[in-house]
């Protein structure tokens, strides 16, 4: 498209074609830059040769090529982070510039005047185990005596849970025998001893009572049963076994463009997980703007927390990634 400025007007009188030969070609300067040949003045009714309008090609080149705005993707996946014996895929972060030991950067920068940041997609593996060092320890109370009953990670069947929270019972020093029924109708467990006992499940570490089915009460103690001559505690509810979603934490965004939620925490999005051992594939269908005032951006940290409480997601360091969309402010 030639777009050889003129000072052409719509109406032009016979004067104007007798202008001196210095006007004529100061007219005819061939250019393109609009600030060289106007420096600042009104363009509003000024036409290349091709009687385009100047302002017309400045609003187009301005919304193309020089936009106030400008949004760029980031993909960031905990595969890019150091694979050492105390990395976290749960609680990583990405430098977007130097310390190469910690993260390849050759496909980032540091991006300044950042003033919007939106979640894109995310690919999470849902952990295969029920039972992780958020919930394997069980606070047992015979006597006044506290035993802490570790399970061992790993993956189970209800009943195969049931099964292995009565070996580890009767591991403790006082001699009081335990038996775990699991009943497969109510899908309750029934925990039953020749002993007075009781379990302190909020001063067990993380959330074990969920793994059972319990409230998380400071301490729950076994009923007596006459005839059979036995103390029991039997679930309170539905055991959960499985994590339902995460939520997605990275700090280094403004907590006004967060999600509002009641740990205070700069929570980006709630990501659904799928059944226990696949891969949860999701994607914002939200098309909302989170601004907030410039900020340089030089890294991301990825905190994924678990859905039951303020604790980093045990997913044996399986490796995630995500898909985010930052808005540049161009001055």
């Amino acid at each position: 498209m030639d777009n050889t400025v003129l000072p052409y007007k719509d109406q032009l009188d016979s004067s104007d074609e007798s202008d001196s030969s210095d006007e004529s070609e100061e007219g005819n300067l061939l250019t393109n830059n609009i600030g060289v040949l106007y420096n600042g003045s009104d363009i509003k009714d000024e036409r290349f040769m091709n009687r385009e309008k100047v302002e017309d090609y400045q609003i187009q080149r301005n919304k193309l090529f020089t936009p106030k705005l400008s949004n760029l993707r980031l993909l960031i996946d905990s595969k890019n982070i150091d694979h050492s014996s105390d990395h976290n895929t749960s609680n990583y972060t990405i430098k977007f510039k130097g310390q190469d030991h910690l993260n390849k950067t050759s496909g980032f920068s540091s991006y300044n005047n950042v003033i919007g940041f939106k979640f894109i997609k995310s690919i999470i593996p849902n952990s295969i185990y029920q039972v992780t060092p958020n919930n394997y320890i069980i606070n047992l109370n015979i006597n006044s005596n506290i035993y802490h009953i570790q399970l061992d990670e790993g993956k189970y069947t209800f009943e195969e849970i049931g099964d292995h929270l009565q070996n580890k019972l009767n591991t403790n020093p006082s001699g009081a025998n335990f038996k775990v029924v699991s009943n497969p109708v109510t899908m309750k467990y029934t925990i039953e001893s020749n002993n007075q006992f009781s379990i302190d499940w909020m001063q067990s570490l993380g959330y074990a009572y969920n793994l059972f089915g319990f409230f998380n009460s400071i301490s729950q103690s076994s009923q007596l049963v006459p005839n059979l001559n036995i103390h029991t505690i039997t679930s309170d509810n539905i055991p959960q076994q499985s994590i339902h979603f995460v939520d997605l934490v990275i700090p280094e965004i403004p907590h006004i463009a967060c999600k509002k939620n009641s740990y205070g925490k700069n929570v980006i999005e709630r990501i659904p997980l799928g059944q226990v051992g696949s891969v949860s594939e999701y994607t914002n269908d939200c098309n909302r703007n989170n601004y907030f005032y410039p900020i340089n951006l030089s890294q991301l940290t990825i905190q994924l927390y678990e859905d039951k409480n303020d604790l980093f997601y045990e997913c044996q360091n399986a490796n995630n990634s995500f898909e985010f969309e930052i808005t540049i402010l161009n001055y």
